[in-house]
């Protein structure tokens, strides 16, 4: 945001205003009978959409928020009265009522919260010791989980098994492949030993078929991989309510192309061992 008259919203926030990026909203606090904690009607535009952390107190409100609810705005739309109703002349009360830690490469996030409480519990001794500050105390929590997040950890190691399931499947595919062609060719194998063809360049000849077919699936496949699997992916962060920002990893991508040409080479193996030991008399003659 770039001025007190912008907003951000999540998106499960904007679809129960029924609002859109570009239109604008109104904010509001309180009544004029309360004032001065009260904050008129303040036209806001949204300016974007945003996924929010998801932020609970302990055992009182949900620990699991969803990440699309909430709005972020300046606090520059709040009035001088109401700045000065709600700040407090006791300097323990000002502080901010929630602080974000990142813990420092290295240490165990055992170690970090327990860091974390020793500096939590020195604060509680100080409301203590405050008249102003009875009731008031610092709570340490861990990693909160939205639900959907939660929800999407349950399903586990199924993705990985799905798809080493459909990378043995097109394997096995390419090797019962490789190995019909080969019988349905073995009079070609037969004349090209004939003809002077060795063991290794039989092989060789199965070994680019191989690579052939596998340079196609991956010529075509990794660009529909992508494009797809970006719009599935879209279509799965919006539905956590989150905002989608789908990326490509490039390693990743030439890791799988080369794997694939690697993959097809060895499952052409056997295929081209048989074709190697074509009998070359007994095939003819059957001619």
């Amino acid at each position: 945001m770039d001025a007190n008259d912008q907003i951000v919203i999540g998106a499960a926030t904007l679809a129960v205003l029924h609002k859109h990026v570009g239109e604008a909203v109104f904010v509001s606090y309180g009544t004029p009978a309360n004032a001065p904690l009260y904050i008129p009607p303040t036209r806001l535009v949204i300016v974007g959409t945003a996924t929010f952390p998801a932020v609970g107190y302990e055992s009182l409100v949900a620990d699991h928020t969803s990440m699309g609810t909430g709005a972020l705005f300046s606090e520059g739309i709040f009035p001088a009265a109401f700045q000065r109703a709600v700040g407090s002349p006791d300097p323990n009360l000002n502080g901010p009522e929630l602080v974000f830690v990142r813990l420092r490469n290295g240490v165990s996030p055992a170690a970090g919260r327990t860091d974390m409480q020793r500096v939590a519990n020195e604060a509680d001794r100080v409301f203590a010791a405050d008249p102003h500050t009875q009731g008031n105390n610092i709570v340490v929590l861990g990693v909160q989980h939205p639900a959907q997040i939660v929800n999407y950890r349950s399903i586990g190691s199924t993705p990985v098994i799905l798809a080493v399931g459909l990378a043995g499947g097109a394997i096995v595919a390419l090797g019962l492949t490789l190995a019909a062609s080969v019988r349905r060719r073995r009079r070609d194998m037969a004349l090209l030993k004939a003809l002077g063809f060795t063991h290794g360049q039989l092989s060789a000849a199965v070994a680019w078929q191989a690579t052939v077919t596998a340079a196609i699936g991956v010529v075509v496949g990794i660009p529909l991989g992508i494009v797809i699997g970006r719009q599935l992916w879209t279509l799965f962060a919006n539905s956590l309510d989150a905002v989608p920002d789908p990326t490509v990893p490039a390693l990743s991508v030439l890791l799988v192309g080369i794997g694939a040409l690697v993959f097809a080479n060895v499952v052409a193996a056997l295929p081209g061992r048989s074709a190697a030991r074509t009998p070359t008399a007994l095939v003819l003659r059957a001619e």
